[in-house]
């Protein structure tokens, strides 16, 4: 497994002091990527996925996830130049979720900024702190041969939010072993302190997503089947503070904070995006991003709103004296 996942990291994770891309010099940035083979295509990712316009598909049933509970399967951690990644052990899949075959886990890793807004997909124009991408293979596949078909690449992308509400989590034990990978192409060995299932602890793994995309670093290989999902994983302050200050980049040289390590949404160009959920179901739902207790504005102007409503229904004969 080792030296296969070695050909993975470099084919599909190209390190930043060697490539002919860069998320933070102007010359190299994202911006740029448009000559880079099929990173001007008309199927990119990230997306702003619309949320109002989202077509339900009664067809995206539930997962079935192979050995994400099992923490011997997360092997190592390392810093590969323009990210922090987990490799992913034997035996971890998943299928269902609308798929068309099951897909092999390969590897995880996290996208940023300097702590506030860094995923790369956004909900209807909101950005979140991080996103984490769990890339999966189609079984039978090697990375090159999947590389060349629509969907040979299956990504679960999820969106990672602060809440002052959770004192620790799994995602706590990880950013802990950060400081230990922090130039690049250091690689850290796992202990089995964490798993998959309890990165994502208490995400509802039934409301997702899907849409047909790209890998969203070069080569922007279009040959992923995109599944994002709608809840977000919630950290501790400190998990996104640790990721901001304590990795670093290799430009020129020089090391660098590693932050800001996302590309900008690309245009639908035409693409459906679909949903696996009614929008009404979740409307109350304490688990969605719009009521949960986060430090998010959005959020909280929301819930100005409802609490603004409410005043007005209970005070109808002083709703003058009621500003929203």
């Amino acid at each position: 497994m080792g030296f296969h996942f070695q050909i993975f990291l470099v084919a599909l994770c190209l390190s930043q002091s060697g490539s002919d891309w860069c998320y933070t010099d102007p010359s190299c940035a994202p911006s740029s990527w448009t000559s880079e083979k099929f990173c001007n295509g008309s199927r990119q990712s990230p997306v702003d996925i619309p949320e109002s316009s989202a077509h339900y598909n009664g067809s995206l049933g539930p997962f079935q996830f192979t050995d994400y509970s099992a923490p011997t399967k997360l092997q190592s951690i390392s810093n590969i130049g323009h990210t922090v990644e987990v490799a992913v052990g034997d035996g971890v899949s998943m299928s269902g979720g609308g798929l068309s075959s099951p897909y092999t886990a390969r590897a995880f890793h996290f996208h940023w900024d300097n702590g506030s807004a860094g995923s790369e997909h956004r909900l209807t124009g909101r950005q979140f702190p991080m996103e984490m991408h769990i890339v999966h293979t189609k079984d039978g596949m090697n990375l090159t041969d999947a590389r060349k078909v629509t969907d040979g690449i299956a990504v679960l992308g999820f969106f990672i939010d602060i809440s002052d509400s959770v004192n620790a989590s799994q995602m706590t034990s990880l950013a802990k072993l950060l400081p230990q990978v922090s130039v690049p192409g250091t690689k850290l060995s796992l202990n089995s302190s964490f798993s998959l299932d309890g990165l994502l602890a208490g995400v509802d793994r039934t409301a997702y997503y899907r849409y047909l995309g790209s890998l969203t670093t070069p080569t922007c290989d279009e040959a992923v089947v995109w599944t994002v999902f709608r809840n977000p994983i919630y950290v501790p302050r400190i998990v996104v503070q640790t990721f901001t200050t304590s990795l670093n980049y290799n430009e020129s040289g020089n090391l660098e904070p590693m932050v800001n390590n996302f590309r900008p949404p690309q245009p639908l160009n035409g693409r459906q995006v679909q949903m696996s959920f009614n929008m009404s179901s979740f409307a109350n739902s304490t688990a969605a991003p719009s009521t949960r207790n986060t430090t998010s504005t959005g959020n909280t102007a929301q819930s100005s709103g409802i609490l603004c409503m409410s005043l007005l229904l209970l005070y109808r004969g002083m709703a003058s004296n009621v500003i929203c």
